[in-house]
């Protein structure tokens, strides 16, 4: 039983869509950022400011090795796990990775009082510009997230047939 993985930017649905495709299909959710941090016992930002992004990626990918190996799981990634390969090749070996593109101005209106990097929206543009490449060559599937979340959903299971 493969897993699907979803992939995007920070505030793009990944979590709640996830959650919304567990409740349909039965497969447990589990999202990458959250697991990190129950394993570490620290949150992400005190990890990125006491040792630096490349030290959150390296654990990042720990965990997402970790959880790769399980099977029937909706897996939701970090918006940055595209930014290393490794993750990505460690997430297809068992899944099959769906992008949930989402527009700039819609992840904009949204309240980012804990994400740090979407207060600005000349950040979220600047990160949007350098990762729509990256989600789009790794995704098996894109899905745009611009309706009722039960269409999304649908969507999803949609473009699954066949695939799990």
């Amino acid at each position: 039983m493969k897993n699907i993985v979803l992939i995007g930017m920070p505030a793009c649905g990944k979590s709640t869509i996830g959650y919304w495709l567990s409740q349909k299909i039965g497969y447990p959710l589990l999202d990458t950022d959250k697991y990190l941090e129950e394993k570490e016992n620290r949150i992400i930002s005190d990890i990125f400011s006491n040792e630096g992004e490349e030290y959150f990626r390296n654990l990042e990918t720990k965990y997402l090795k970790e959880l790769s190996e399980k099977e029937g799981l909706i897996i939701s990634t970090g918006g940055g796990a595209v930014k290393k390969k490794e993750n990505i090749d460690i997430l297809k070996k068992n899944g099959i990775v769906i992008f949930l593109n989402r527009e700039i101005n819609d992840i904009s209106k949204e309240n980012h009082k804990h994400r740090p990097l979407l207060q600005d929206i000349n950040n979220i543009q600047k990160l949007y510009d350098e990762r729509i490449d990256l989600y789009k060559k790794y995704s098996d599937i894109i899905i745009k997230n611009n309706d009722d979340m039960s269409i999304i959903v649908d969507r999803i299971i949609t473009a699954l047939k066949g695939k799990l």
